[in-house]
């Protein structure tokens, strides 16, 4: 039986989901509501009912107790998202029931369960990050084949993997709830990518924002009535400049009327007066993005081109301050589903290749694969709609070569002062999707009787920064011999695979004695609180 694959955007404000049809091209798949992209707010509407999508976005402020919205923001770095019927909720479990309503609006509209799927994540997510949305897929009862960034799934399906030059791209993403900017060197057979930066705090609802205390000020001003706008007024409002800064986009000016406690205003809103209210955010986009150009250059690569990814870039001053900036006429293309439509296609890719290994290995034991061999049923062979030689470049293998997106740090003693001492900085190379670093330490006392190694994750790309317990991520003892003097050596290593978790080695030279530790940030979940999550769902009624 053929079958398809998808690509999920699990976006911030916005959601997407696609496949790769017969004939080689990616589709977004309609919502049952009728539109491409499905807002990613979640209500809980009873203790066994979500609603999810535009319903819930339109309640977001009526019944604020009971709706989540920007969910993506908190994925790695909380394990609180909503309390319900004096239950916490976390973002996992949240944004599964955001691709429960994805995948069974999918599989209703194309008449088949939606099962393999590629989700995508901001590049500079880090482990927890990564490893929270993978969790929320399985929550959500869905095989992830893999966690890909957002950038490198846009690269994908603006066709850059097609050309046989090679040349540097800059990815401006900029969604509703956060920015990200990626440079990668692109050729036919390879995506590398070069650096990352980004904001999960700045995205299209700073812009939202902006316009609502503009419109609130001249309604002040022109109706002289300083009232509270009660949560409906908010709502109405929020609507309003939403729609506004749509408008805006394609109209220099748009009127917009404001009602509140019984009064009304007509404000002639103007792209100049947008631009002018919003200018600060947009240049905390351009300082990020002039960040990771520099990194890009000192590495020797100069940007060739820039695409544009993210509904918020549909705003002109976005294409005219980059253009004005860099010069560079950006390149944009259904910025709302690039992503999703990337992802699709990997996810053929990613389908055929784990099939492939399927196959090794049952030649290797020398026996057919069947659903038994493999460790998830839903990877046995099946022959997909799509021959995946359409979705490549003369049949080649796209090989994609990733870059840390976080620096990790070890706590040591530097000219007798207690410092965070990073050995693997955030965006150094992973050629074969791993990275592994050691080094020399000494113990601080004779007789000392075990090493304590505290690691810590963050955005420092200093050899040395001040010690901040925020970003610590764990701690693993390592027990010592008698009657070591001070400044014994002990080696330390940390290896960082494609997953994003941390291996911590630490070894005493003296007596070649070692202990190892995975290392996971404490709002990671383990595998026993996903699976019964996941069970948990299955009774969930997703509207």
């Amino acid at each position: 039986m053929a079958k398809y694959v998808y690509g999920i955007d699990l976006g911030t404000t916005y959601s997407c989901i696609a496949y790769v049809d017969e004939s080689g091209r990616p589709n977004v798949i309609k919502n049952l509501e009728g539109t491409n992209t499905t807002p990613s707010v979640v209500n809980f509407a009873s203790t066994n009912q979500v609603v999810v999508g535009q319903a819930a976005k339109e309640t977001a402020v009526i019944d604020p107790k009971n709706t989540v919205s920007l969910v993506k923001t908190l994925m790695g770095k909380s394990n609180f998202a909503i309390s319900y019927n004096g239950e916490d909720k976390s973002p996992e479990e949240v944004s599964a029931y955001i691709l429960r309503k994805l995948t069974g609006d999918a599989a209703k509209e194309i008449d088949e369960e939606v099962k393999d799927v590629v989700i995508t994540c901001p590049a500079y997510f880090g482990t927890a990050e990564r490893i929270a949305t993978k969790n929320a897929g399985v929550i959500a009862g869905l095989n992830v084949l893999e966690i890909i960034s957002e950038p490198v799934a846009a690269a994908i399906y603006y066709g850059c993997t097609k050309e046989l030059e090679e040349k540097t791209i800059l990815v401006y993403d900029l969604g509703g709830g956060t920015f990200d900017v990626t440079i990668m060197s692109i050729g036919s057979e390879k995506i590398e990518i070069i650096c990352s930066d980004g904001d999960h705090d700045l995205g299209g609802k700073d812009w939202d924002a902006a316009t609502m205390r503009y419109l609130a000020d001249e309604f002040v001003s022109q109706t002289g009535n300083n009232c509270d706008f009660d949560e409906y007024a908010q709502q109405d409002l929020r609507l309003k400049a939403e729609k506004a800064k749509q408008q805006l986009s394609a109209r220099e000016k748009t009127p917009v009327v404001v009602d509140v406690a019984g009064k009304k205003a007509r404000i002639d809103f103007s792209r100049d007066k947008f631009d002018e209210i919003t200018s600060a955010l947009l240049k905390s986009t351009l300082d990020k993005t002039d960040a990771a150009i520099t990194v890009a250059q000192q590495r020797g690569f100069k940007v060739n081109e820039l695409l544009l990814v993210g509904g918020s870039t549909r705003m002109p001053q976005v294409t005219r301050a980059l253009e004005d900036k860099y010069g560079i006429k950006p390149k944009i293309l259904e910025p709302d589903e690039a992503v999703a439509k990337g992802a699709a296609i990997h996810a053929v890719n990613v389908y055929i290749n784990k099939q492939r290994s399927y196959f090794k290995w049952g030649e290797d034991n020398k026996g057919d694969v069947t659903s038994d061999s493999v460790s998830n049923p839903s990877n046995s062979v099946e022959q997909l709609s799509v021959d995946p030689k359409m979705m490549s470049n003369d049949g080649k293998t796209l090989s994609i070569v990733v870059a840390t997106t976080k620096s990790f740090a070890v706590e040591a003693i530097v000219n007798k002062d207690l410092k965070c001492c990073n050995m693997i900085l955030k965006n150094d190379p992973m050629p074969d999707g791993a990275i592994s670093v050691s080094q020399i330490f000494g113990t601080s006392r004779k007789n000392q009787g075990e090493v304590e190694i505290v690691v810590y994750e963050s955005d420092f790309m200093d050899e040395f920064f001040e010690i901040d317990e925020d970003y610590a991520i764990g701690t693993v003892i390592l027990e010592l011999p008698n009657n070591l003097p001070s400044g014994a050596p002990i080696e330390i290593t940390l290896s960082l695979n494609n997953e994003g978790i941390l291996e911590v080695t630490g070894k005493d030279i003296t007596s070649n004695k070692e202990v190892h530790a995975a290392m996971r940030s404490k709002y990671i979940m383990n595998s026993e609180a996903v699976e019964e999550l996941k069970e948990k769902s299955k009774n969930m009624v997703v509207m």
